[in-house]
């Protein structure tokens, strides 16, 4: 078992997707582990205490009704699959995700703990955007 969870924490750490452990309550979260890509898509260098790295509170969220939304789906739902947000960094500046997630809602009914995978997709988006603008223009 000992060997397993070494494993576990080799790849928690190695892997190239954040990965986010925590809880998300209508007005707080709480993290209870960030692996050290998660840290550098949010822009927190990785000496950064897991406990100080929540991506999920209210003022990350570019629309706050992204973040009501996304707790209205994971409550009902008890997962989202690349789920697209527009969330802030460390910073401030915007980066856009998506989200693949599992939640399940805690006793005490207003909170969720959740375990999520998250990409960075900003690239991706951008070149969207601009090949959707050529697209118009050329209309």
């Amino acid at each position: 078992m000992e060997r397993r969870a070494a494993a576990f924490a080799r790849l928690f750490e190695a892997v190239h997707q954040g990965v986010y452990i925590g809880t998300i309550a209508p007005d707080a979260t709480s993290t209870i582990a960030a692996n050290p890509h998660l840290k550098l898509i949010f822009g927190y260098g990785n000496e950064a205490p897991e406990a100080d790295v929540r991506p999920f509170d209210l003022d990350r969220f570019v629309d706050p009704q992204a973040r009501i939304a996304l707790v209205e789906r994971l409550t009902a739902d008890g997962a989202v699959n690349d789920y697209l947000l527009r969330l802030r960094r460390a910073d401030g500046s915007a980066v856009w995700i998506e989200l693949t997630a599992a939640a399940d809602l805690l006793p005490d009914g207003g909170e969720l703990r959740i375990e999520a995978l998250v990409r960075d997709v900003s690239e991706r988006k951008k070149l969207d955007d601009e090949t959707r603008d050529i697209y118009h223009q050329l209309l």
